[in-house]
C-alpha cells in the first residue's frame, strides 16, 4: 500500500510539473543552436529565426509540437481592438465621477476577450493605456487598472485625433494602438502615473505632436512617424507572416533589449502580433539606434527567462508581466533590467 502511495504521489508531482513548465527550453524552439554554450563557442542566430530592419532585429520563438499539444483545444480569445471594433464590449468611466486609474471593462459577447498591457483606448474623460493582462468572460463586467495617456483633459469630448476619430462621453469607443514601449516599461518598472505622462510629454515633444491635452494618441498626426511605422511594419509582418509556429518575438535595439513578448499558442501571437509591433517600433523611431548588442548577450537573457517556471516567475516579478489561465500561463512580457 505504502509504495502505492508513494507511487500516485510521485506520479501526480510530475503531472503537476508538466502543466505548469510550459514556456521552457522543453517547449519553444530558440533562436539560438542548442548546442551554444556561454565560454564555449560562439552564439550565432539560426536561419529563420532573426529579422533585421533599421535600428531594430527581431528574434523569434518557435513552438514545439509539445507545445502546441500542451494547448490544444484552448480556444480563441477576441482582442480587445477587435471587441470594441465589433461592439462586443462596453468600456466606461468607473462612476460618473470618473477615476483617473480605473475603468470599467463588460465583455457584452460570448466571446473570450484578451486585454494587453500597453492597449490604448480613447474617449472618456481622458484616454488611458491598459495597466495589465487580463482575460474578460462571456458576459463578464470587471474594472481594471489603467494609467492615463492624456492628462489636459477631464471632461467628455468628441473630436478626432489624425486618422482616429472618437466619440467621448463616459464611454471609450476607439482603440488606438499598444503604447510605445518605453511607456510599457515603465508601467511595469515605476509604477507611476507621473513616469507615464512625463514619457508621454518626451515622445510628443519628439514627435513634434504636443497637444493642449497632452494625448498620446496624437502621435499619428505625424505622417513621418505613420511612414516609418509602416515601413517596419510591413518589413516584419512579411517575415512573420511566413512561418505558421512562431509564438514570440524578442526585440533589440543598439546596445539593448527593448523586450520579448510570448504567447501559448502561434493564433493567439499572430492576432496580438501587429500592435506588439507597434510597440517596439514607436520605441525604435524615438530612441533607437543602430544594433550593436551581441548574439551572446541576447542569448543569455532568453536562457535566464525559460530556464525554469520558478526563475521565470521571480524574473517577472520585477521586469514583466505574465498572463495564466486555469493555471496555465498563455502570455508573458519581459524587459531587461
Amino acid at each position: 500500500m505504502k509504495t502505492i502511495t508513494s507511487y500516485v504521489t510521485i506520479l501526480l508531482a510530475m503531472i503537476t510539473f508538466n502543466a505548469n513548465a510550459q514556456f521552457n527550453g522543453d517547449n519553444l524552439s530558440m533562436p539560438f543552436s542548442v548546442a551554444y554554450k556561454p565560454g564555449v563557442n560562439k552564439a550565432e542566430a539560426r536561419d529563420g529565426y532573426v529579422t533585421s530592419y533599421k535600428k531594430i532585429k527581431l528574434y523569434y520563438i518557435k513552438a514545439k509540437p509539445s507545445l502546441i499539444n500542451m494547448y490544444k483545444g484552448m480556444g480563441k480569445y477576441t482582442t480587445l481592438e477587435n471587441a470594441l471594433k465589433q461592439n462586443k464590449i462596453n468600456v466606461t468611466e468607473i462612476s460618473s465621477g470618473g477615476s483617473v486609474n480605473q475603468l470599467m471593462f463588460k465583455n457584452t459577447s460570448k466571446d473570450t476577450i484578451i486585454i494587453a498591457m500597453g492597449d490604448i483606448v480613447k474617449g472618456g474623460k481622458q484616454d488611458r493605456v491598459i495597466e495589465s493582462d487580463n482575460v474578460i468572460y462571456p458576459g463578464q463586467q470587471i474594472p481594471l487598472t489603467v494609467y492615463c495617456v492624456e492628462h489636459g483633459r477631464w471632461t467628455a469630448a468628441t473630436g478626432s485625433t489624425g486618422r482616429n476619430s472618437y466619440t467621448a462621453g463616459a464611454s471609450f469607443q476607439t482603440y488606438h494602438s499598444n503604447i510605445n514601449n518605453e511607456v510599457r516599461k515603465s508601467i511595469v518598472k515605476d509604477k507611476s502615473q507621473s513616469k507615464v505622462w512625463e514619457k508621454v510629454g518626451d515622445i510628443n515633444s519628439f514627435n513634434g505632436t504636443a497637444t493642449s491635452t497632452g494625448t498620446y494618441t496624437a502621435v499619428t498626426q505625424n505622417a513621418n512617424y505613420n511612414a516609418e511605422v509602416k515601413a517596419y511594419k510591413d518589413e516584419f509582418t512579411r517575415a512573420i507572416a511566413a512561418d505558421p509556429t512562431i509564438v514570440g518575438i524578442l526585440a533589440v535595439t543598439g546596445d539593448r533589449i527593448i523586450g520579448c513578448d510570448i504567447y501559448a499558442t502561434p493564433e493567439l501571437f499572430k492576432s496580438n502580433v501587429a500592435n506588439i509591433l507597434n510597440s517596439y517600433i514607436s520605441e525604435a523611431v524615438y530612441n533607437g539606434k543602430n544594433v550593436t548588442i551581441s548574439e551572446a548577450e541576447v542569448a543569455k537573457f532568453l536562457d535566464n527567462l525559460l530556464a525554469s517556471d520558478a526563475k521565470q516567475d521571480k524574473m517577472l516579478e520585477d521586469n514583466g508581466r505574465s498572463l495564466k489561465v486555469n493555471g496555465k500561463k498563455i502570455k508573458i512580457t519581459a524587459f531587461d533590467k
